[in-house]
């Protein structure tokens, strides 16, 4: 039987910023598997190309495909959002209908800290390096 090493706490930290710059990237690679994602940013003022998707859940659910995640807008601004999406309304009609959504900015509540006891970068301030990283990739 073997054992997998554990990862030492900047190991972690640079794991799940990779998998934040992954899913930004996908994001900004395949606008059409998130159109769903556009429709909700538009729906509360918010421009899709102006900030990064750092983190996102979907499962199938009743009828649907639920999401949940967190954008980070340019100006810093973390917004988590749950949205229901219609099956059928991805990818190749493009629709993104929405069956039912939530957005909260909790940017306040985020921590930004880069030293925090056990993880050591939060997960605040790592979504902010990706956004830095993937707007330099950009531009």
């Amino acid at each position: 039987m073997s054992r997998r090493r554990q990862q030492n706490v900047q190991q972690q930290a640079s794991s799940r910023l990779e998998a934040m710059i992954d899913i930004a990237r996908d994001c900004a690679g395949h606008p059409e598997r998130y159109e769903w994602l556009r429709a909700l940013l538009a729906t509360y003022a918010l421009d899709s190309h102006d900030g990064v998707l750092v983190e996102l859940k979907s499962v199938p659910d009743q009828g649907c495909w639920a999401h949940s995640g967190l954008w980070l807008t340019a100006d810093g601004r973390f917004i988590r959002f749950v949205a229901d999406e219609v099956y059928g309304a991805r990818p190749l009609d493009g629709s993104g209908r929405l069956e039912y959504s939530t957005i909260e900015d909790v940017t306040t509540s985020t921590s930004v800290s880069q030293h925090v006891p056990g993880v050591g970068m939060s997960d605040g301030y790592l979504a902010l390096e990706a956004l830095r990283r993937v707007r330099a990739k950009r531009g």
